[in-house]
Order: structure tokens, then sequence, then C-alpha cells
């Protein structure tokens, strides 16, 4: 059991309990817990196994130890079942809906409103009018937190797409099955329909195969093709294709429809035709990728910005060298434990000098986004201290003194001026009141980065996809801000915020906007982010020369020092 596994188990139980009624201190203790056990660097599994006495961890104890062990033995714990009794399997993804606390969850419940398909029933018919607590700016919430919910309804953020389809490739090629990613993961879309696995096989050998996947379930009889299966909530085909086509077919599958039908158009004015299994012409079958673009006369255009004919007519126009993965130097956005990160300042250095970074930046919270430890100005020159230390004993990376401070709702900071002062980087982000109208969510935002000691602005537009809309804001008007005033802007590569959108990066390469990929990791597997920035920040066709932390250690200390003079 993987500690992503146990975390979701320890907030299943926090969450229950919360809906019985427990306490709130001993409710928040175990939402903490969660959080720490799926940041945690070691396999807690493993731990339990081999007779680790988890209750000397920081923050677990004897009960949690308890229950964290008969989840690992058992599969299950019988506190858990108990709580599962008591309390209908459908509150808890109330609970989760933006704008829904406990009280509300509990008033709800109480009403027989107790799963969110009788929730949205109830919205629909108009009975939570009069509802105490429920007045129009809280069933407004409620209404878009359903629809971002229903938006990733039996689809897949990009993660967890990406773990499902490694699990099922690295079966299907221990069984020397040639595989080939194509669809809606390939091109790394945010949320994922369907996960397409191209294989050279035959149908009836592929579902035998897929038969022995463990822990997943067909939906597909034996020799048909697609094989379709679930595996972790996550629906994958598995298409069997001849030898010697695995590209062409990838290829196909990847699309999207409207990139298909220009590159059609395109084969057709040559006197070719484009197939699903290749491009069929006089001189024979193009079946390569490459092959099948250097017969239209285009280069080969990267999965991640094949959308319609706009992308072939740039394409013709010369391909832009987009920002690869080994580009990035340096992580300017990442938390630790003196806020809501898992792993110390010198754990994280450590993390990420053996990636080979050259610099990172220290940036927890601000005390007014509410998470445990926000850093205040004595916390923030404690941090100092410790951050020196650990400079000494690691001088191959350089670490920048930061903060990732909040934007007030009259778009002040949350630190003074002569704090912010004595920081390497300031990032400034929205994390609270999301209630507002765009223009004054949008001047709010641009005020914070009128500040001379703003360096970053943090998830532009506030969103988590499955979980919540992106606030209102004129996201064009903070960008034209942005370029005016010298502030780079986060794609965030957190896998529920991908933040700012396709769209939004975009418009920074239009309008020459300065963006940082970066990890928002708060733990150490979590700076592997930094591939999901890099994969939205070529949907945006960003080149290296437009991201702040592609840059040398010298580069980035210049520009840290641009508007500070």
């Amino acid at each position: 059991m993987t500690n992503a596994q146990l975390g979701g188990f320890v907030a299943e139980l926090a969450d229950l309990m919360a809906l019985d009624g427990a306490d709130r201190r001993r409710v928040s203790h175990y939402r903490r817990a969660a959080t720490v056990i799926r940041r945690f660097d070691h396999s807690l599994a493993a731990l339990i196994e081999g007779g680790t006495d988890l209750s000397r961890v920081p923050g677990v104890g004897k009960g949690l130890a308890a229950f964290l062990g008969d989840l690992v033995r058992g599969g299950t714990s019988p506190r858990l079942e108990r709580y599962r009794e008591r309390v209908p399997a459908g509150l808890p993804g109330v609970l989760r809906l933006d704008g829904v606390g406990v009280t509300k969850a509990r008033a709800l419940w109480a009403a027989g409103i107790d799963s969110v398909e009788k929730l949205g029933e109830a919205l629909a018919n108009g009975e939570l009018r009069g509802m105490h607590g429920f007045g129009p700016a809280v069933v407004g919430r409620v209404r878009r937190g359903l629809a971002e919910m229903a938006a990733l309804s039996e689809k897949a953020l990009l993660s967890q797409a990406d773990r499902v389809a490694g699990a099922v490739a690295e079966h299907l090629r221990g069984g020397a099955v040639v595989v080939e990613v194509a669809g809606d993961l390939r091109r790394r879309v945010e949320i994922v329909g369907v996960v397409d696995l191209v294989c050279a096989a035959e149908a009836e050998d592929l579902w035998a195969e897929a038969v022995a996947i463990e822990r997943a379930s067909l939906s597909s009889g034996r020799g048909t093709n697609p094989v379709e299966l679930s595996l972790d909530g996550v629906r994958s085909r598995l298409w069997a294709v001849p030898h010697g086509v695995t590209g062409a077919v990838a290829h196909h599958l990847t699309g999207p429809p409207a990139y298909l039908e220009a590159l059609g158009d395109r084969a057709r004015g040559k006197g070719l035709e484009l197939t699903p299994a290749g491009l069929r012409g006089t001189d024979g079958e193009s079946t390569a990728e490459d092959a099948i673009y250097a017969a239209l006369g285009l280069p080969w255009i990267p999965p991640e910005v094949r959308e319609d004919a706009a992308t072939l007519a740039r394409a013709d126009r010369g391909l832009p060298r987009l920002v690869e993965r080994g580009d990035i130097k340096g992580d300017l956005h990442m938390h630790t434990t003196w806020s809501d990160g898992a792993a110390t300042v010198r754990r994280m250095v450590q993390a990420a000098a053996a990636r080979g970074y050259r610099y990172v930046a220290i940036t927890d919270h601000s005390p007014s986004t509410g998470v445990v430890g926000g850093l205040d100005a004595a916390r923030l020159r404690a941090q100092a201290a410790e951050i020196a230390q650990v400079q000494e004993d690691h001088p191959d990376i350089r670490i920048l003194r930061g903060c990732e401070v909040d934007i007030l709702p009259d778009g002040s900071l949350d630190l003074d001026d002569d704090i912010l002062s004595e920081l390497d980087v300031v990032l400034a982000s929205v994390h609270s009141v999301f209630d507002m109208t765009e223009t004054r969510m949008t001047d709010r935002i641009i005020r914070a980065m009128e500040n001379p000691f703003v360096d970053i602005l943090g998830h532009p537009t506030g969103r988590k996809l499955g979980r919540r809309g992106p606030y209102p804001v004129d996201v064009r008007e903070i960008l034209r801000a942005a370029r005016r005033l010298d502030v780079a802007v986060e794609v965030n590569g957190s896998p529920r915020r991908l933040d700012l959108d396709q769209r939004g990066l975009s418009l920074c390469e239009e309008l020459g906007v300065r963006v940082v990929v970066s990890y928002d990791a708060h733990s150490v597997t979590r700076l592997d982010n930094v591939n999901y920035g890099v994969d939205q920040a070529r949907r945006g066709w960003l080149q290296s020369d437009q991201i702040v932390n592609t840059g040398t250690l010298d580069e980035v200390s210049r520009w840290i020092g641009r508007r500070r003079g």
C-alpha cells in the first residue's frame, strides 16, 4: 500500500469523524497527518512490515500508528468501518465541494441531502433557498463546485493518468508487447478522458495480458479491440495493431480531430491520403510519424501543440524550440516544515541538488494563508538562520530566501515592505476571498504586483481542477500589467492546479510576459512536478528564453534585483 493510499484513508477517516461530530482539534490533527503521510519520503508500509514503531514519528502517535498498521496488514481498519457504517457513503463527497464545510454538510444531511447527486437535485429544484447558511453567494459556490466535479467525472488528472498508463505499460512490456502512448495523455492535456495505449499484439493475446493486470477490471470480452479496462478509477483502452504501424495509429489516436482534418486536407492537396494506418500515396505507405510529416512538407510537430489548422500554419512559418525539462536550472517555489511542507529545508535542498539544480528559493507561506506555521517577520528571520547553516553545508547550490505572501482583499500584502526587502524572492498569491467581481479581483492582483518587492505572481487564477474553478479575473489585463511592471507569472506544476492554463500561457508568449515554471513542492517527491509545469509551458508554445528559471544563477540574481533599485 502506497503512502498516497494510506494518506487517503487517513483523510477519509478525518472527514467521517468531522461529519460524525468529533472534536475539531482531533479532526484537524488527522487532516494534517494525512498530508504528512502522503508526502513522506519512505514507504510507511515497508516500515510497518519491518517492525518500525510509527508512534515515534512526529505527528503520528499511538492511535494513528495502530490505524495505519491495520490498513497495511488487513487492507482496512475496524475503526474506519465503524465510521463508514454511521455516515452515509456519499456525504464526504459533499464535504469536498467548494463552499461546503462540516457545518453545512451536516445541515444538508439533516435535510436528507447526503450525496453529491442529491445536492445537485436540490440545487435544481430550489430546495436550498431559505436553508440557514445557504445564501446566494454560498449557493453560487456550490453550483460552481458541482460543475467542476462533473468536469472530472469518469476522467482523471494528468498525473493520475500517468500513473495508470505507467503501470499498464510496464506490465505489457514485461510480456514483450511494444506499447506507445496516444490520445489526451500524449498531448499532456490537464484532464484525461481515457488512457489510450497502442500495442503491437493480437487482440486475443492483448486481452490475456490485460486480464493479468493486478487490480484492473475489464469491461470488454476476449478478442475485442480495443481492450477496455479500469485501474484505480482511470479508464484505459488497449489497441491491438500489427507490428510496424504502432506509430501511425498512435499519431491518429493522438489527434485531435480538427488537427487531423487539417493534416488530411494538406495530404489531399499533395495527392496523398492520410489514414489511421499512415500516409498512403503512389510510392507506398508512410507509417512513421517523422516520415508522415516529411512527406507533407512539415517539420515534426510536438504533440503538446497539435490543435488545428493554425498549428500547421505556424509550422509552415517555422516552429520554435519549445522549452524542455533539461532547460530548467532551479526552483523558485517550494515549502518546508516551517509552514505546510513535509520536509526540512536541508532535506529539500539536498533533493534539489541531487536533481542537478543550481539554485532554489524557500518560499514558505505568510500568516494570513491560514496554514499551520505561516511565517511572520520573526519566524522568517529565524528561518534565515537555518537557511544560512544549510547554505554553508551545501555550497554547490544557492539557497534563496523567499516567501509566498498572501494578497489580501484590498491588494495589499500580508507582510510589510521592510520585511519583504530582506528577502531574495517574493511570490504573491491569492489564497482567500475568491467571491469578488472580475473588476475588483483584477484590481486587487494588479495592486499587489505594483509593490516593487513582488517578483512572481503565483497560480494566477486560483483554480483547483475538479474542485474549484478559476476566480473571476481578466487574465489579459493581469498579463498586460505583469509585462508593464516586469513581474513574472507562474505556471504552477501541481497537477491539481496547472495554473496558468494553456490559453493564459499562449497570451504570455504573445505579450512577452516572463514565466516561472514552478513545482509548488511540499515534499521531496513533489519536486517532480516540474515535469507537469514544463508540459503546460510547452502547450502554451513557450521557449526557454521566456522562462526565468532556465537562466543561470547570475542571470536569475540580476533578474531578482531588477525592480528594487
